[in-house]
Protein backbone atom coordinates (compact mmCIF):
# COMPACT_ATOMS: atom_id res chain seq x y z
CA UNK A 1 0.00 0.00 0.00
CA UNK A 2 1.84 3.25 -1.32
CA UNK A 3 0.44 6.56 1.26
CA UNK A 4 2.86 8.81 0.13
CA UNK A 5 6.54 9.37 -1.15
CA UNK A 6 9.61 10.98 -0.24
CA UNK A 7 10.30 14.17 -2.46
CA UNK A 8 13.95 14.07 -2.56
CA UNK A 9 14.41 17.51 -3.99
CA UNK A 10 12.39 19.25 -1.02
CA UNK A 11 13.35 16.96 1.15
CA UNK A 12 9.85 15.85 2.57
CA UNK A 13 7.36 13.32 3.09
CA UNK A 14 3.97 13.82 0.54
CA UNK A 15 1.01 12.26 1.92
CA UNK A 16 -1.12 11.40 -0.94
CA UNK A 17 -3.78 8.99 0.77
CA UNK A 18 -4.44 9.99 4.13
CA UNK A 19 -6.75 7.10 4.45
CA UNK A 20 -3.36 5.16 6.77
CA UNK A 21 -4.46 1.75 8.67
CA UNK A 22 -3.42 3.14 12.01
CA UNK A 23 -3.33 7.03 12.66
CA UNK A 24 -0.34 8.61 14.13
CA UNK A 25 0.01 12.24 14.69
CA UNK A 26 3.47 14.38 14.84
CA UNK A 27 5.07 16.72 17.36
CA UNK A 28 6.73 19.91 16.36
CA UNK A 29 8.38 22.24 18.65
CA UNK A 30 10.95 24.69 20.07
CA UNK A 31 11.29 26.19 23.61
CA UNK A 32 8.53 28.35 23.06
CA UNK A 33 5.91 26.75 20.85
CA UNK A 34 4.86 23.41 20.01
CA UNK A 35 1.89 21.65 18.04
CA UNK A 36 0.74 18.31 17.50
CA UNK A 37 -0.80 17.18 14.02
CA UNK A 38 -2.60 14.10 12.74
CA UNK A 39 -2.75 12.51 10.11
CA UNK A 40 -6.66 13.24 9.23
CA UNK A 41 -5.55 17.14 9.53
CA UNK A 42 -6.67 17.60 13.43
CA UNK A 43 -4.04 18.68 16.16
CA UNK A 44 -3.57 21.77 18.49
CA UNK A 45 -0.88 24.44 18.79
CA UNK A 46 0.36 25.41 22.39
CA UNK A 47 2.53 27.97 23.63
CA UNK A 48 5.02 27.09 26.48
CA UNK A 49 2.51 24.43 28.05
CA UNK A 50 0.76 21.94 26.49
CA UNK A 51 -1.80 21.71 29.37
CA UNK A 52 -2.29 25.18 29.82
CA UNK A 53 -1.01 27.22 26.16
CA UNK A 54 -3.19 25.48 23.82
CA UNK A 55 -4.46 27.67 20.80
CA UNK A 56 -6.82 24.41 19.86
CA UNK A 57 -8.27 21.46 20.92
CA UNK A 58 -7.05 17.86 19.45
CA UNK A 59 -10.54 15.98 19.16
CA UNK A 60 -10.16 12.18 18.29
CA UNK A 61 -12.22 10.92 15.94
CA UNK A 62 -14.50 8.82 18.21
CA UNK A 63 -14.70 10.89 20.54
CA UNK A 64 -18.25 12.76 21.04
CA UNK A 65 -18.41 16.55 21.36
CA UNK A 66 -19.83 16.62 24.73
CA UNK A 67 -16.71 15.12 26.47
CA UNK A 68 -13.94 16.56 27.73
Amino acid sequence: MNYGYFDDEKKEYVITRPDTPQSWSNYLGSTEYGAVITNNAGGYGFYKSGARGRFMRLRFNAVPMDQP
